[in-house]
Parts: C-alpha cells; structure tokens; sequence
C-alpha cells in the first residue's frame, strides 16, 4: 500500500513509518518544516519524507494529490505537551487540519482514513475501559480529539471510504518525550539519581512503541477494521513496579523511597485499555513484555550517552 502518514516525525507517527516501511509498504511521512527529526534516521529507501506545515491548506492538499495515497494514517497533532492540553489553540488548528486532510483524501479516492485519538477522549474514567464507555473528556485535548473523530467519522461516511479511529493509551519507548515518567525516571536513575515519587499503587496500562505501531497498521490494512478501537497493552501494572523494574535495570544499588510526592487531586487509580475488539478485528497483540520493552529503552538511552560522550570528545580533539 502507499501510505500517508502526517506527524512521521513525532514519536509515534516516526514508528508507524518504521514498521511500515519494514513491511514493505510505500510510505510518505510528514515532519515539521522547523522540527528536528532523529527519529526518523536509518529509514528504508521507500520512505520519502516531506517537511510541511499541515495549517497551509493549499500545501497540505497539493501533497495529498500528488502522493495519491491509498490510505492516510493522521498521527500528526498540535499541543501534546501537559502545559498545552488546555490551550485554545487545541481547537481550530488540529480540528481544521484533520477535515482538510481527510477531504482531500476523499478526492484522490483514498480507501481508509485512520485517527490516532486518545485515551484522554475517555477523560477521568478508571478501571477497564472499553469503547462502549462513554467520553467525558476534561481537557481540551481530549475534547479536541473526540470532535476530530465526530467529524472526520462524519466527513468518511459523506465520502463513501472506511474510517478507523484508534484510541492511544500510555505509550513508551525509545525516543519518547524526555519529560513522561518513563524516559524521566531512566535519566535520573542512569545519573544517580533516586527519584522522588507517589506510594505509586496507582495501576498503569503501558504498551510499547513498536506494538502501538503495528496495532496501527493492522487497522490500517485490514479493510474490514472500521469504527473505534482502544491501543494499549491491556496489561496494567503498579506503577511502583515499573519504578523498581527500571531500578533494577539502570542501578540496582539505587534506594527507592515512595511516597515522598503526594497523589494529584485529579489522580486516576486505574487506566487499562480493553482491548478485544481489536484483537478480534484484526489479530493484533502486543509482543513485546514490559520487562523487555524497558530493557530496550534503558539500552537506546545509554547508547544516545556514549555517543553524546563521543561526539564531544571528537569535537574537542579538533578544538
């Protein structure tokens, strides 16, 4: 298949170009035209990557014409920082960019259009959620992304192509924000660091990058997957487990204390993806054990170290 698939820079469009590629799809990604985009380094020669600022409707329909994709993957959003998931700007931006994109791929004849929502959509549900509960997001973030799905569900049926929305739960891995709990916890400890957290019994629905990506396709590919599915492991763990599976793996020497932060007024207890329907639909499950998901990081993490240690011994040998 060729494939569209915006935000190709960011952490978890750079991984569903990755794998696509590997797959052997035909992939055209979108970056930020003043974003850097490591992420995407040692990517397959049938990946073209085309830096773009999806507002400029002009450009962002002149590329969908001339890519001629067969479907469009949008992992592409604006203010997904915590300090942003209140701004306005969540609104006229992303809600606008999405409906241009999709229409768009309805002229060209696209056969599927797949969103990458959020767990947010949910809003302050905890337990097991499953599609059916009903979304009461409390940010403008999850409000933002539940009206993308409304309205591109809305604009794929005026448009006669299949239509997809997959809710992302937790995700992790490398090349993740430095400033999540996971890669800052890795950080911290890789500097000696004991890290100051809750009594973390609070349990945590994680999945890894590469699984999240592969979910994705599976949608994507599977022409009888259509409507919302959930992402995530459907595996939740203590989040005091995850502090000490790091521990154990970066410095096992490190005395953990918990309970030094207090919980947050609005803390959920409990996040966990159901996640049947998309096994069902299409066959997906996560291969990847977080034992071994955390190892992987911990290791990409070391590695990005020695090689920032490297790069300054180089440089101030030719100082």
């Amino acid at each position: 298949m060729r494939l569209l698939i915006t935000g190709a820079g960011g952490f978890v469009g750079a991984a569903v170009a990755r794998e696509a590629a590997a797959m052997g799809h035909d992939v055209i990604g979108t970056v930020r035209i003043d974003g850097q985009h490591a992420r995407l380094d040692g990517l397959a020669q049938n990946v073209r990557v085309v830096a773009l600022d999806l507002r400029d409707r002009r450009a962002l329909v002149a590329l969908v014409h001339e890519a001629h994709p067969d479907a469009i993957i949008h992992a592409a959003w604006g203010g997904v920082s915590n300090k942003a998931r209140q701004d306005l700007s969540q609104t006229f931006d992303n809600i606008n960019t999405a409906c241009s994109l999709l229409n768009a791929g309805v002229e060209v004849g696209i056969s599927k259009f797949v969103g990458i929502g959020s767990q947010s959509e949910y809003g302050p549900l905890s337990g097991r959620i499953s599609e059916q509960d009903l979304p009461e997001p409390i940010s403008l973030y999850g409000a933002a992304k539940l009206a993308v799905l409304h309205l591109t569900r809305q604009l794929s049926a005026q448009g006669g192509i299949s239509f997809a929305w997959l809710r992302l739960f937790a995700t992790y891995g490398p090349g993740d924000n430095p400033h999540w709990l996971i890669p800052g916890l890795i950080e911290e400890m890789l500097n000696g660091v004991r890290p100051r957290t809750t009594l973390g019994t609070q349990l945590w629905d994680y999945l890894f990058i590469d699984d999240a990506a592969l979910g994705i396709l599976a949608v994507t590919t599977e022409p009888t997957a259509t409507g919302v599915f959930n992402l995530g492991s459907g595996q939740p763990r203590k989040v005091r487990e995850i502090v000490e599976l790091i521990r154990d793996l970066t410095a096992p020497e490190l005395e953990l204390v918990f309970g030094e932060i207090p919980y947050r007024q609005d803390q959920i207890w409990h996040m966990e993806a159901a996640t049947e329907r998309l096994r069902t639909n299409t066959g997906w499950v996560p291969r990847i054990s977080l034992e071994t998901g955390l190892a992987r990081t911990i290791d990409w993490h070391r590695a990005r170290r020695l090689a920032a240690v490297h790069q300054h011994v180089v440089g101030a040998r030719h100082a």
